[in-house]
């Protein structure tokens, strides 16, 4: 089995096959992304009041306490990668500074959420080239270090379920987003192409993808024992010099804080979608406690690593299912909505899923020596995880299945 701790080495894959299964998960994730996009252009909704079409006003709330799980677990995460890189800064990774960076970084955000707009508006316009600039530099100056060419430490039989599960993690981490996809795709004129508005996520997810799926693919190649003990940042800490590493944690921890006002802004609507009537600075509030409260349990209690890909996990046991039975419902079967059958596919297909969960991976920060009900089966497919793909298909053959037998 292949559990998170190998993520240093993504599932024991080498540079080019660990970079080709994160670009064909990215991909694949990415053309769903895209294609859900269409929703706001069209009808002028963000994702999770869209759905109201389709799961009815009670169904939707499901995929409404969903999108808030995601939404707080996103804070969480961009809480704890920023205070990991403000900790190096410091020149330190001791868990309790990292949990003081922790809940400083959430009340920042917080206050940026509340009172920073216009700040998100200077960071969204100049931040990503600027942050992009310094990603640059520090990737020609450790290039030299990298090994290029470090093969997979996985072989025979065990290969394909490690490709498996690099594949399925940058999937799950597209699929993250996909009850938020129209939330910004909205504000395009209603006129905008559907060969457009699904092509430019799709580049936009892609590109970045690829490169900090290739950075963080080299960072361990240059001091496996460090990346593994201490972290990839710490390696960058390390290796690369002051005058460009300092800036890039700066932007890495600035980055952060200007996602997890995304996080609060996704939040609100959220709660909007399910009747509570929120102020902005309760949603912010509300996301930044709960968000802070996961975030030192993965830093206190938990591995960072292990609860992050948990995280991912849990998110694509359900998000594919459901952005199948949203997509046929929007491109084929809009205009005759059957919220039952629709909430029953995604049911459905996410049941299924759970047959083809990998817990030993899921659970790994809980020891070793559990043996769940399916072992034989994950045995079998040697620790591939396809939970994600089986709940999609399994979703859309149902849904398109009766719609096209009984059509009402």
């Amino acid at each position: 089995m292949f559990t998170a701790s190998l993520l240093t080495t993504y599932y024991g894959l080498g540079v080019w096959d660990g970079l080709a299964a994160t670009a064909l998960g990215t991909v694949a994730a990415a053309a769903i992304l895209g294609l859900l996009s269409n929703t706001g252009p069209r009808t002028g909704l963000p994702q999770i009041i869209y759905t109201r079409r389709i799961f009815g006003m009670r169904g939707s709330y499901i995929g409404a306490a969903l999108t808030l799980f995601l939404a707080i677990g996103w804070f969480a995460v961009d809480c704890v990668i920023a205070a990991q890189a403000g900790a190096q800064l410091l020149g330190g990774t001791n868990p309790s500074i990292t949990f003081a960076l922790v809940v400083l970084v959430a009340a920042i955000s917080v206050a940026v959420a509340i009172f920073g707009h216009q700040t998100i508006k200077v960071l969204e316009t100049y931040g990503a080239i600027a942050f992009a600039a310094v990603l640059a530099i520090l990737f020609v100056f450790l290039a030299p270090q990298f090994h290029w060419n470090q093969g997979p430490k996985v072989s025979g039989s065990n290969y394909p379920g490690a490709f498996v599960l690099g594949f399925m993690t940058c999937f799950a981490l597209v699929a993250s987003w996909y009850p938020f996809a129209s939330d910004y795709s909205r504000y395009l004129p209603a006129s905008s192409s559907t060969r457009s508005v699904t092509l430019w996520p799709v580049v936009g997810v892609t590109l970045p993808m690829l490169f900090l799926g290739l950075f963080g693919l080299m960072l361990p190649t240059i001091d496996a024992g460090l990346a593994a003990d201490k972290g990839v940042l710490a390696v960058i800490s390390a290796h690369a010099p002051g005058w460009v590493a300092v800036p890039f944690f700066v932007f890495v921890v600035a980055g952060e804080i200007w996602a997890n006002y995304l996080d609060v802004y996704t939040a609100g609507l959220v709660a909007l979608a399910m009747g509570i009537k929120v102020q902005r600075w309760q949603a912010a509030l509300g996301c930044g406690l709960l968000g802070t409260a996961l975030a030192a349990y993965a830093v206190l209690v938990s591995d960072f690593h292990v609860a992050y890909e948990d995280f991912l996990i849990l998110t694509y046991l359900w998000a594919p299912a459901w952005a199948a039975v949203v997509l046929l419902s929007f491109f084929i079967f809009e205009a005759r909505p059957q919220p039952a059958l629709a909430l029953a596919a995604w049911s459905l297909g996410t049941a299924a899923s759970l047959l083809f969960v990998n817990y030993d991976n899921l659970f790994s920060n809980l020891g070793a020596g559990r043996a769940f009900f399916n072992h034989s089966l994950i045995a079998g497919l040697h620790g591939a995880d396809l939970s994600g793909i089986v709940s999609a298909a399994v979703a859309a053959a149902i849904y398109l299945g009766i719609r096209r037998v009984r059509p009402r």
